[in-house]
């Protein structure tokens, strides 16, 4: 792994962070967000799916409140890692179901994000790890590329992979000089960090407790991404 580097060493002023759900933000980047806004820089974060699908068969909580419980959780991690003034985006499309590449829903997202990126012009931005294995990520990976091409936009982009660790198979890594892997050092924001990603309680707490089936982060996986190194793929040999 290469040495971690200082994130305050990115030149980016403008930074897009991707994320397909809410709490994303918080697992894949929240260091690296914390860090680069108190340095100054802009944020823009995009949530791609409403998050509804994480407890399909609770009755207390029907998917359209569930959803609304999620985006509020988004809120309260952003404001933690200090981007509560900054600008964000909800697409909410369907958790687990997102529309198919080139039709119409499609399109519409595209519509959306190519706004954003126009408008806010980013230099840096943080989207999921392109092979990660949950269709929502690599959906998100495909929207947001797709975007910032047709806009005419090349940013810089640093890819977080949530899953590949535990759930990859040997396709969905990097392949021999496809990326090099970029870490940094956030033990400066590991609290905050920590703290934004137990904002979303319906996601790492017993609130919602009457689906079985109901996801919820376990505490291995919210310690592999919550220490105090950040790694990113990145295009490019490896290093």
């Amino acid at each position: 792994m290469s040495q971690a580097r200082d994130p305050r060493m990115l030149a980016a002023r403008n930074i897009l962070i991707v994320a397909p759900h809410a709490d994303d933000e918080s697992l894949g980047c929240g260091g690296l967000a914390a860090i680069l806004a108190r340095d100054g820089r802009h944020f823009h974060t995009l949530f791609v799916t409403d998050g509804g699908a994480s407890h399909r068969n609770s009755p207390t909580w029907p998917r359209p409140a569930l959803a609304a419980k999620r985006l509020q959780e988004a809120e309260d991690a952003l404001a933690i890692l200090g981007l509560g003034v900054m600008p964000r985006s909800f697409l909410d499309l369907p958790d687990a179901d997102l529309p198919e590449e080139g039709s119409s829903g499609w399109d519409a997202a595209l519509g959306v994000i190519r706004a954003v990126a126009a408008g806010f012009g980013p230099d840096l931005v943080l989207l999921p790890w392109r092979r990660d294995p949950h269709s929502d990520h690599r959906a998100a990976w495909h929207l947001v590329t797709q975007a910032l091409a047709l806009e005419g936009l090349t940013p810089d982009r640093l890819e977080y992979a949530i899953w590949l660790d535990e759930l990859g198979a040997a396709d969905d890594h990097p392949r021999p000089g496809e990326m090099r892997r970029v870490s940094f050092d956030i033990a400066a924001a590991v609290e905050t960090k920590r703290a934004a990603v137990a904002a979303h309680l319906s996601q790492t707490t017993a609130l919602i407790d009457d689906d079985p089936d109901g996801f919820r982060l376990d505490e291995t996986t919210i310690a592999r991404l919550t220490g105090p190194i950040e790694s990113y793929w990145q295009d490019g040999q490896a290093d």
